[in-house]
């Protein structure tokens, strides 16, 4: 199997979060291929579970890559340009669910050699944050006893094939919020008749920004970033009678977010009801921390070793939301970066490629953890 070509294909047709069906359909099909006869469909969105099984007792791991690309318009003019309008894979989802695919192919020409079972899954709607919970939700992965679970992510900025990681928390939880405020519009020149959300705005404001403590080594890192902010129309005679003020919030612990979740709802209870402002929140995309685990981090390091690749134990955790969270939140497992150059752009960026030197470096970390404890 040429995986460079394979990378190219699914580059060329990106589907985002909760529609990737072709690309689910291109996928069974090269595991077909291969020789995996055990695929889940149907189970949550648009997520395969590949089962390689090799009938005498072991351990059971599961090995996970995304299926969804971005909203993004490519802005790269290679002949393998994403035929998608405003559609492409700037995260390099299609790299992972290469190397997966890699993967596959290599147990199966060994699987003599190992016990136990290898689930491989591909999974929607990372992007949003919705893809693990939804399959947690499906309970599929209860009819499996699994004992650890594994996930890479390609990272611009460090050496080509360097394997950064670290134990504990390796990305932080993180949620957006839409805070919908509802006052009453009165005229211009009276605005005391009505009930302008701009003080609440300010005050609110002010709160996040009491908050944010962008530097991670604190202990109250926290991060509160704006987003978006709306009041009124461009009605000079009115005086506003609604606002939308959006947030994303982070922080490394998922349980010290879940307390500092409940005291940003109190903050705007008590301060719509100072202003006598009616409101709603909206909670979108949330991302749960990923707790590595500090044997499967050792494992992870033995295994760069076994490769004769660099390894980064990373001081602090990186910044961005992973949805992998929510799989070790409940799973014994570990995630891990592989530096993706230092000239790459960087990920989400309209420039950005999965570079196809990497796909060795994922399959041959992967193909190490299952030796070490299928073996």
């Amino acid at each position: 199997m040429n995986l460079e070509e394979l990378r190219k294909t699914l580059h060329q047709h990106p589907e985002v979060s909760g529609k990737e069906k072709q690309t689910s359909v291109f996928i069974v099909k090269k595991l077909k291929e291969i020789g995996v006869t055990q695929v889940h469909e149907n189970f949550s969105e648009y997520s395969l579970l590949a089962e390689i099984d090799f009938n005498s007792p072991g351990k059971t791991i599961l090995f996970r890559a995304e299926l969804d690309a971005l909203p993004i318009e490519e802005t790269n003019q290679f002949t393998y340009q994403s035929k998608n309008k405003n559609v492409s894979h700037k995260c390099g989802h299609d790299g992972h669910m290469t190397m997966l695919l890699g993967l596959a192919e290599k147990l199966i020409e060994h699987r003599n050699e190992f016990s136990g079972k290898v689930l491989l899954l591909f999974q929607s709607s990372e992007e949003t944050g919705k893809g693990a919970k939804n399959i947690l939700k499906s309970k599929i992965l209860e009819k499996f006893n699994i004992d650890y679970a594994f996930s890479l992510h390609n990272v611009p900025g460090y050496p080509l094939g360097n394997i950064i990681t670290k134990p504990q928390t390796f990305t932080p939880s993180v949620e957006s919020v839409d805070i919908e405020l509802l006052g009453k519009t009165s005229h211009a020149g009276m605005p005391w008749k009505g009930i302008n959300p701009a003080s609440a705005i300010r005050d609110l404001i002010n709160y996040f920004t009491s908050i944010h403590q962008p530097d991670v080594t604190q202990e109250n890192y926290f991060l509160a970033t704006p987003i978006y902010i709306q009041m009124g129309e461009k009605a000079y005679g009115t005086s506003a009678g609604k606002a939308t003020l959006s947030y994303t919030l982070r922080t490394g612990e998922h349980k010290k977010f879940v307390q500092q979740k409940k005291e940003i709802i109190h903050q705007i209870e008590k301060t719509c009801q100072r202003e006598n402002l009616n409101f709603s929140l909206q909670w979108k995309e949330a991302f749960e921390a990923n707790n590595n685990d500090p044997e499967a981090f050792e494992l992870i390091r033995k295994a760069a070793e076994a490769n004769q690749y660099s390894f980064t134990e990373k001081e602090h955790f990186f910044n961005w939301g992973e949805d992998f969270g929510a799989f070790t939140q409940q799973y014994k497992g570990a995630m891990f970066g592989l530096g993706s150059g230092e000239n790459t752009p960087e990920l989400h960026n309209p420039d950005y490629d999965f570079p196809d030197q990497l796909l060795p470096y994922g399959i041959n970390m992967f193909y190490s953890l299952s030796k070490k404890l299928l073996q």
